[in-house]
């Protein structure tokens, strides 16, 4: 009896130790394909994050007698930050050392909903959740850096290297070759014209997005996000969006002729 239970037992540790390696071994083939869906999921709600604040956009111009909110972050005399802004605030895991203001901290900080609360389109968007790509990983002092994306800076912002490398403002707008964007209605082609982008996490910072619309190398650091693989996501001013193929590695951004910087400034303004 002894012997036919030893037996027993054994054959009973085998068969355990072979459902072990199983499982070992589809977990190693199940693993990689949870990581594809995983990101894939990722991709897809950060798209929709951008759609909902792309429609607040549009809402936003619809009840303000299509005068479109602002991309223009920074305040003026006893404004801390811009009142008609999307979305004011800093945006980076590094200190500011650029110069401009972009609200008083903590307030105004990186990991502070305080920022998105004073955003023109708070109203219509009251989800903190949304401004923030689900794939953005970025914190500061363990909490989460509060939003990644930006918005396209012709739209009511800012615009550069048109006609000079240097930033002009609205006071400036007869002198630059493009439509700087100010009312709904000077978007002629709003399915071509992109609002907002989900920003590289290594240059974002305020909440434009600055294209250089110069004819021969791209002098801005603004760059697309590389957290969804070999596709940025943007969305335009008729509300859709789109996940856009990187051409190039994105470290080849400010090289000359990059294909992807040519192609962004396609969807950035038109000529006058």
């Amino acid at each position: 009896m002894k012997s036919s239970s030893a037996r027993t037992i054994g054959f009973t540790l085998v068969e355990l130790l072979v459902v072990i390696a199983i499982i070992a071994i589809l977990a190693a083939i199940l693993l990689p394909v949870l990581s594809q869906v995983e990101k894939k999921g990722q991709a897809i709600s950060c798209l929709n994050n951008l759609r909902q604040l792309t429609v607040a956009c549009k809402v936003y111009a619809d009840e303000n007698n299509g005068e479109l909110v602002s991309s223009w972050p920074c305040g003026t005399g006893s404004e801390p930050v811009n009142p008609y802004s999307w979305c004011p605030g800093y945006a980076s895991t590094e200190p500011n050392t650029t110069g401009y203001n972009y609200g008083p901290d903590p307030q105004f900080s990186a990991t502070n909903i305080y920022a998105l609360e004073h955003g023109a389109i708070w109203n219509y968007v009251k989800v903190a959740k949304v401004y923030r790509c689900p794939a953005d990983h970025r914190s500061v002092g363990g909490w989460p850096v509060v939003r990644s994306y930006s918005m396209n800076s012709w739209m009511n912002g800012t615009s550069f290297d048109d006609p000079v490398g240097d930033f002009s403002m609205p006071a400036g707008e007869d002198t630059i070759n493009f439509v700087f964007f100010q009312r709904e209605n000077q978007i002629t082609r709003p399915a071509n014209l992109f609002c907002l982008i989900d920003e590289s996490g290594e240059t974002i910072n305020d909440s434009l997005f600055v294209v250089d619309m110069g004819p021969d190398s791209n002098q801005m650091g603004d760059r697309p996000a590389e957290r969804h693989g070999s596709v940025y996501e943007l969305t335009f001013a008729d509300g859709h969006g789109e996940a856009i193929k990187w051409q190039a590695s994105p470290s080849d951004w400010m090289d000359n002729d990059n294909p992807d910087w040519i192609k962004i400034k396609s969807t950035t303004t038109v000529s006058k």
